[in-house]
Formats: structure tokens, C-alpha cells, sequence
């Protein structure tokens, strides 16, 4: 479930789907690119318990900025923007996928709460399929981009931050052949 890579996924489907389509493959963001904002998440949530170690070095009789009243409304608002943070980068990591069917890929891009791009083309309408891995971080952890070229209107299927993306292409440029040869039955 959380991994890049997911083959035949039993319980996954998605808007505009065919009767008789099968979803090969599921592919989304390499889950180590989901550990700096883990990280960030845990200090947010984190930070405000270290408030009264602070406060305990401000000198008796300093004027008092805030009374409990407002400490306690903006650790509340603190915690609201981790949760939303948190909340926004799960849902960044998990929902941006790219699918491959029997038939078609899907790239579905979720941005925000409430906008779902969602973009697909058939296997025959893929022309060329291009992994790219670059960077120290890209080579150590073999992370980069999957670019598919089309013939049909969205030219171009970009997805980043992908694990193994030679295989992916490696898998992809098979269905493609086999579908342009042997028809839809791949």
C-alpha cells in the first residue's frame, strides 16, 4: 500500500474506468520523499511543548505578553495548521498517482483539497517512455522522473519522485509494444 510500485491492486479504481479495464499497476512518490515532511510534521506538533521550558528563563516581572486566554487560542490554531499540514502532504503523497491499465495510463494530480486533475491516454497513443535519475539524492536512493511522450492532445505525461524509475519504463515501453502488436489484450 504504501509503497512506489504496487502490482494488480485488488481494491483501486478510479473515475472513468472501463468494465472491462484492469489496473496493472499503481505508481506514486517514492515513500522516502515523504520523510522531510514526517519530520517537519513531528517538530510542529513538537514545538509548542517546548514553550514553558522557554518561558521558565524569562525573569519574574518581565510583562506578560499573552494571558492564558490567547496561549491557549493560538496553540490551538498551532495544532489546526499541523493537522492541515500534515493532512495536506499525506494526501499530496497518496492521491497523485499515475495508473497503469490494460489499456490506458491515468496520471491523476491532487492539488490542494479540492482540485483533482485527473489526464489519461491509451497504451497505442504512447510514442516514448523516458526515466531520468539525477542528483546525489537520485542516484543513492535510485529516485527520479518517468516522462511519457503521447500522440494524443496532453503530449507529455510527467511524473517525478518515482523509485526505480528504469523499471517502470522498462515495464511501461512492454505493455506498449504489446498492446501496438497484439491488440488491447495485454
Amino acid at each position: 500500500m504504501f509503497g512506489s510500485l504496487q502490482e494488480n491492486p485488488k481494491a483501486t479504481s478510479y473515475d472513468g474506468r472501463d468494465d472491462d479495464e484492469r489496473i496493472k499497476y499503481v505508481i506514486r512518490k517514492s515513500p522516502i520523499l515523504a520523510v522531510p515532511w514526517i519530520i517537519a510534521t513531528i517538530i510542529l506538533f513538537l514545538l509548542p511543548l517546548l514553550v514553558p521550558l522557554i518561558l521558565k528563563y524569562i525573569p519574574e516581572g518581565s510583562p506578560v505578553l499573552f494571558d492564558g486566554g490567547s496561549v491557549l487560542i493560538i496553540t490551538v490554531l498551532w495544532y489546526l495548521f499541523s493537522f492541515g499540514f500534515f493532512l495536506q502532504s499525506i494526501l499530496s503523497w497518496f492521491f497523485n498517482i499515475l495508473i497503469i491499465t490494460n489499456k490506458k495510463i491515468v496520471d491523476i494530480d491532487f492539488t490542494g483539497f479540492l482540485y483533482k486533475n485527473i489526464s489519461e491516454t491509451t497504451l497505442d497513443n504512447i510514442e516514448d517512455v523516458t526515466s531520468n535519475v539525477a542528483g546525489a539524492f537520485g542516484v543513492t536512493f535510485n529516485i527520479g522522473s518517468l516522462f511519457i511522450q503521447t500522440a494524443a492532445e496532453k503530449r507529455e505525461f510527467e511524473f517525478n519522485g518515482v523509485a526505480d524509475p528504469s523499471r517502470i519504463r522498462d515495464i511501461l515501453s512492454d505493455l506498449v509494444a504489446k498492446v501496438k502488436h497484439h491488440g488491447n489484450n495485454a
